[in-house]
């Protein structure tokens, strides 16, 4: 039968005396493990012994600690072991946290910027638009140190979003950069975000009555360009980014460059040449609809006293005070309280367009060059058939427009 070791009292302690040449170790029998190790300059380190992941491992308690400071940390940190924690792993951590702290990539949003700017994401097309959703979405945990940030944070930041349709973006655009920042020891834990229930808006297509019913609505800034993706079916990252170069008034073509083009990785990895830019037509109205915000943003800048034209490299659509076109959850918020038309986003106006298109008689592989895939026919069919279709394409375009002015006046009749 092993010996009981009695407990340690303070007297005992106060009374020992260092030996000048040896560290001496003292145990003490009121915690198991606990011991005391007294150097020959007085120096006394506590430490506990435990059995932790299998084997029996030493763990620092503390220094200069008396004996009922010593005993109360001990028994914490018993409990902290017995329920699974490491407290190495814990103090090389706080290292971690300390060093990332130091070189100024220790917060949440400093690692989403580090992956857009000099990670994976610093080549995609779209990495604004992903880095602006994702702050909007997980605002809450940006000034957070990252090592700090749990999954289930995340997923209730997701959960409780209330446009939901940016919430199943940021979670798609935050995926891979948690990926990527754990392979580098940035964050901890395994991170599997759930996209919100929702009722596919990105399946959505406006139905002739809600058209009615949205496009007098389409005044605002947003309205407008939102307005012009209908009559190009054009995605919202090609039309926020589109600029006067891009615009041929005489041709009457917008041609979107090809960085300013959908990118993803699959698509990169099918691509066999460079990819190319996308000419679209311009009907009457989208020509009309341009010359009327080119009207609006001079006089604008003639409110606010600025002299300078608009030049090439400005942007189609802005907003009220020039800046970029952003916040656009807001706006369909809006649009929504203000129609009633619901379950919608700036998606499905690319959908309506080619939709409609069908509806006139476009062939799938005009709708195809409208939405501008590039494998037009398939895959297969595209490797020999190199045609842009530009008259079809123009004209039913225009058919499109005339259906839109249409269906905007029964409701302006009505």
């Amino acid at each position: 039968m092993a010996k009981r070791v009695p407990p340690l009292s303070a007297a005992t302690l106060t009374k020992f005396k260092p030996d000048p040449v040896r560290v001496l170790e003292l145990v003490d029998g009121a915690v198991p493990g606990l011991r005391v190790r007294i150097t020959p300059a007085g120096t006394r380190s506590w430490s506990l012994n435990i059995r932790a992941q299998g084997k029996m491992r030493r763990f620092d308690v503390g220094r200069s600690l008396g004996l009922a400071e010593a005993r109360l940390k001990a028994e914490d940190l018993r409990r902290k072991i017995k329920d699974g924690a490491d407290p190495t792993a814990e103090k090389r951590t706080s290292h971690q946290r300390t060093q990332l702290a130091s070189q100024g990539i220790g917060t949440f949003d400093a690692i989403v910027e580090a992956y857009f700017t000099t990670g994976q994401g610093a080549g995609l097309s779209t990495k604004d638009d992903q880095l602006r959703r994702i702050r909007s979405v997980f605002a809450a945990h940006l000034s957070r140190t990252a090592l700090d940030v749990k999954s289930s944070e995340l997923q209730l930041s997701i959960d409780n979003h209330g446009a939901k349709v940016s919430a199943a973006r940021a979670a798609g655009y935050l995926t891979p950069v948690l990926h990527w920042a754990k392979r580098r020891d940035l964050v901890i834990g395994d991170f599997n975000l759930e996209k919100p229930l929702q009722n596919a808006p990105r399946q959505k297509v406006l139905t002739e009555v809600e058209l009615a019913a949205l496009l007098p609505t389409f005044k605002s800034h947003h309205g407008v360009c939102a307005k012009f993706m209908l009559l190009t079916g054009a995605r919202i990252t090609e039309t926020t980014a589109a600029t006067w170069s891009q615009i041929d008034l005489e041709a009457k073509t917008w041609t979107i460059p090809p960085e300013n083009l959908k990118d993803t990785r699959a698509l990169q990895a099918r691509r066999q040449k460079p990819k190319q830019a996308l000419v679209i037509p311009l009907s009457r109205q989208a020509i009309d609809l341009l010359l009327e915000a080119r009207r609006a943003e001079v006089a604008r800048r003639q409110l606010d006293g600025l002299t300078e034209e608009i030049r090439q490299r400005d942007l189609l659509f802005v907003g009220p005070r020039g800046a970029k076109l952003g916040n656009w959850d807001r706006w369909l918020k809006a649009t929504t309280a203000k129609t009633g038309i619901k379950g919608w986003s700036a998606h499905a106006l690319r959908r309506t367009t080619a939709t409609l298109a069908g509806d006139l008689g476009a062939p799938p592989h005009i709708v195809s060059v409208i939405l501008g895939h590039s494998n037009v026919g398939g895959q297969l069919v595209a490797g020999y058939n190199q045609s842009t279709y530009s008259s079809e394409h123009q004209q039913i375009l225009q058919h499109v427009a005339d259906k839109l002015e249409v269906i905007e006046g029964r409701e302006s009749n009505g």
